[in-house]
Formats: structure tokens, C-alpha cells, sequence
């Protein structure tokens, strides 16, 4: 960009320039803030490039967005990433299961393991291979949690004996020795 192209910023634009600074949200917003602060001063790209520690086509990019965006063209845009392999349809059915035992999905198991869960979506919903990481994350972010069994306090029951003894006599009734003839 030309020096003869630059518009000087207004006094308004200067005060919600250094307003912006103090309350920028990352440090690519930061420099690009300074870098259009430094160049309505009089710096050089070059000189820009050097004092904010990045490339001159860093900073003749963020000029770019400046002159033709302004303020929104500085703030930070949302990086792109891969679509999720799980649809939300395959997500909301794996939430449903998860209100039952495994047991009634046709699980042999006590509690939904990530595992098993990454199981379920395979098997019964169709979805690609996942990682657990994966599953766990996208779980908390809809508000799900993990369940850790914790020590409680110990109390001495008054009743142990006559329940283990019942728990004995349940076990021994239980397999029982047959007579061979």
C-alpha cells in the first residue's frame, strides 16, 4: 500500500484504537492494532514489521483490512476446522442411550465406559472410528459429566454380621452340590 493512499485517522479513531489495545482479546489483534496506530505515525512497514517482530506482508495484509473493514476487519476471525464425524442426530441418540443402564441397550455392562460409548456410536449408529478424547469433549461441551466414585465416610454399621452372615447363607444356597448318579 502507497503512502499517498493512507487516510490519517481521526481523533476518534485514535482514542478507540488505544481503547481497543488495552482490551484486545489475543495478540494477533494486539499487532494489528499497533500496526495501524505505528503507520498512521509515520513508521515505515518495514519499520512496523520489525518493531512488532513479524513480516512485512503481516503487515501490509492487516493495512489491507484495516482501509476496507476497519474495527471488524482487525478482530479475530474463527479458525476453519474439519466437520465433526458424528452428526448431531447420531449424538442426540447416544444421549438418550445414556439415560438407561448399558444393560438395556444390549450391553454387557454396568456403566457407560468411554469405550463403550464410542461402541455404541460405531456399531449402532453408524459413525466412523472415533477417539474417546473425542467423545469426552463433545459430551461436556452439551453439559454431560463424568462421574467419579468417591470415598465416603466409613460408619461402623450395628448390623454387618447378620448381613454378611445372610450374604454367606445366600451363597451357599445358591450352589448347591449335586449328587452324581
Amino acid at each position: 500500500m502507497q503512502r499517498k493512499d493512507w487516510v490519517r485517522l481521526t481523533k476518534g479513531q485514535r482514542r478507540a484504537i488505544r481503547y481497543r489495545l488495552r482490551r484486545a482479546g489475543s495478540a494477533a489483534e494486539r499487532r494489528r492494532l499497533n500496526a495501524v496506530a505505528l503507520y498512521d505515525a509515520g513508521q515505515s512497514m518495514k519499520a512496523i514489521a520489525e518493531t512488532l517482530c513479524c513480516s512485512v506482508g503481516s503487515i501490509s495484509l492487516d493495512l489491507r483490512r484495516w482501509r476496507t473493514e476497519r474495527f471488524p476487519g482487525l478482530a479475530p476471525r474463527p479458525c476453519g476446522g474439519s466437520e465433526p464425524k458424528v452428526s448431531d442426530e447420531q449424538f442426540a441418540a447416544l444421549e438418550a442411550a445414556l439415560e438407561a443402564p448399558p444393560s438395556e441397550v444390549g450391553y454387557c455392562a454396568g456403566t457407560w465406559t468411554l469405550p463403550l460409548m464410542v461402541r455404541f456410536l460405531v456399531e449402532r449408529m453408524g459413525a466412523p472410528q472415533l477417539h474417546i478424547g473425542n467423545v469426552s469433549r463433545r459430551l461436556a461441551a452439551r453439559g454431560w459429566q463424568r462421574l467419579r466414585p468417591r470415598l465416603g465416610i466409613v460408619r461402623e454399621d450395628p448390623q454387618r454380621e447378620a448381613k454378611l452372615a445372610a450374604i454367606e447363607a445366600a451363597k451357599r444356597g445358591r450352589w448347591q452340590r449335586t449328587q452324581t448318579p
